[in-house]
């Protein structure tokens, strides 16, 4: 063989291995070859009774001066934690989230002069957490009393929710299984081992729901319903075919 046929035909190879190798290379790439799986969520539901409530108790108060405002407000909210701690919460029940001073300026009558405040405003709250949802409505008896006048929500919780948001992962799980286990049925194949897991698939909004609102009126004395809250999880779960 001659010099130059030896050279052509090693050219030849560089240009053919490539091409030989590629596919083998392409089998070997993981999931390039779709698996078979059933893809389900499932969706685990514990309902309970809420044991504390979530209380914010506001006050405002409204003076000439800054400085009388601020006085009346401070007066105010000084027996508001007395009345707290006199009812029996301890300190770390109770928190004072925001305290605000604004200008109230008089309407404008169509002159470009800058108003001068005719008087100021103080407000605040705070925010109460209570361990004794039977005691609710006694308490924000005595809250109106002492002079809050703003009580902007209330909020029945549960104040260790895992144990439940665990028994609802369970339940979560089993409704997953049983909905692939209907669709295997159905489909004439075998379910598989699980391959993926995940928490809160594509449910819209929060999965977890630990907290229920209700609305407050003025009259505390009417008889509050803390009914039962809902914890919702849901799960994402890929089962093989076999």
């Amino acid at each position: 063989m001659s010099i130059r046929q030896l050279c052509a035909g090693l050219a030849l190879s560089a240009m053919v291995l490539p091409v030989i190798a590629t596919p083998a290379f392409a089998e070997e790439r993981p999931g390039h070859n779709m698996r078979r799986v059933i893809a389900v969520q499932g969706l685990g539901t514990v309902r309970a009774r809420p044991d504390t409530a979530i209380i914010r108790a506001g006050v405002t108060t409204q003076s000439k001066t800054a400085k009388a405002a601020l006085e009346a407000h401070g007066q105010v909210m000084a027996k508001l934690l007395a009345t707290l701690e006199n009812f029996g919460l301890a300190e770390r029940d109770i928190q004072t989230r925001q305290i605000n001073l604004h200008p109230v300026y008089p309407r404008r009558k169509g002159d470009t002069t800058p108003p001068a405040p005719e008087a100021f405003r103080a407000s605040g709250n705070v925010r109460i957490r209570l361990g004794e949802i039977d005691r609710v409505g006694e308490l924000l008896d005595q809250l109106t009393t002492v002079g809050v006048n703003n009580l902007s929500g209330l909020q029945f919780t549960i104040a260790e929710p895992e144990p439940l948001q665990d028994e609802a992962r369970k339940l979560a799980m089993q409704d997953a299984r049983r909905r692939a286990q209907l669709y295997a049925a159905e489909a004439g194949v075998e379910l598989g081992p699980v391959i993926r897991i995940r928490e809160g698939g594509a449910t819209a909004g929060p999965i977890r729901e630990t907290r229920q609102m209700a609305s407050m009126s003025m009259a505390a004395a009417s008889p509050i319903a803390a009914g039962e809250n809902e914890i919702r999880i849901s799960v994402s779960v890929v089962y093989a075919i076999k």
